[in-house]
């Protein structure tokens, strides 16, 4: 018997080989078996393809000037300026809010000791924080060239009026501020309901005027510095300076006074700011004056102040629907 031997084509055999080889090695597996993909790299959420969230609009920041004050005698009043975004490329005019500042500071806090930038940035609005150190915005019971009231309203206005784009009407311009600078936002409210749409207040110190005093146990220098910006008890510039006093005045016909902000930390440890929030909101309610008060978690601090003034600004676009990008 003869067995026939085929040739074996060494095309066939090689494809055979590879295969073995492969699996032997590991790389491929063998028919019915499991690839395991514990290792297989993990798609992180930055490198999904969903929509990112938004960005933070970008904080630039504003610049540093002075103005020559006819109410300080011809000393620089220094503030700092903000503009928007698209100031540079546009032509229209844009409102205006006034920061003020609290005791102690200056015309850089909002801007160094809270996030106003970014909170700035998503809106169209000049804001300008101007520098006037423990003055209590007020014209000066025993200084002449220290007549910070009128600094205010009616040098530092005039002057933003005419240097730029601002809508200079009562429709375009608002004022706020904290501690100290909420008093004073308060008081030019009511003092110039004409000049203002909106005014804001955080910790607002009201009784200061009246009291001469702030805080529980205040030092001999603070007590000298109140009485030389206010004066002796029952004088003229305390009684400028009394909210309570100017809410107790006729409201001025055929003017509406500004709609007012007012807040004030629950844990807020000053007396003259803590004690005397909930009678000024009280004195709002029974005059009738379109305003809305908040007693809210917190302290007299910046953690504090950042949270309002972001609230603020939200509130204060309805009525100035003009700052809405």
């Amino acid at each position: 018997m003869r067995i026939s031997k085929a040739p074996i084509k060494i095309g066939t055999l090689l494809p055979r080989v590879l295969l073995l080889l492969l699996v032997a090695a590991g790389n491929l597996p063998l028919a019915g078996s499991t690839v395991n993909t514990q290792q297989a790299p993990r798609v992180t959420q930055q490198q999904s393809s969903a929509i990112p969230s938004p960005a933070k609009p970008p904080a630039t920041q504003p610049s540093t000037e002075t103005l020559t004050a006819t109410s300080l005698g011809g000393k620089s009043l220094p503030f700092r300026l903000w503009l928007p975004s698209d100031y540079a490329t546009s032509s229209v005019r844009y409102p205006v809010l006034y920061l003020l500042h609290g005791l102690q500071g200056d015309e850089n806090d909002w801007w160094t000791r809270s996030n106003l930038a970014e909170y700035a940035a998503r809106y169209r609005l000049i804001i300008i924080t101007p520098g006037v150190g423990d003055t209590w915005y007020a014209n000066s019971a025993s200084e002449k060239n220290a007549r910070y009231e009128d600094v205010i309203v009616k040098d530092l206005i005039d002057y933003v009026d005419s240097h730029y784009r601002t809508l200079a009407t009562r429709q375009g311009r608002a004022i706020a501020g904290l501690s100290m600078g909420g008093l004073g936002a308060m008081k030019f409210a009511l003092r110039y309901p004409e000049l203002f749409v909106f005014a804001g207040s955080f910790s607002g110190a009201f009784d200061v005027p009246l009291t001469a005093r702030l805080g529980k146990k205040p030092g001999p220098k603070m007590l000298n510095e109140l009485q030389s910006v206010f004066g002796e008890e029952n004088s003229q510039t305390r009684r400028d300076n009394d909210v309570f006093m100017l809410l107790r005045q006729p409201l001025a016909k055929r003017i509406d006074l500004p709609y007012l902000y007012v807040s004030v930390g629950k844990s807020d440890p000053l007396p003259q700011v803590s004690e005397s929030n909930p009678r000024f909101a009280a004195g709002l309610r029974t005059r009738k004056i379109k305003s809305e008060y908040h007693e809210r978690e917190g302290t007299h601090d910046w953690h504090f102040w950042d949270s309002e003034i972001k609230t603020m600004l939200g509130r204060l676009s309805v009525f100035m629907p003009q700052m809405s990008i």
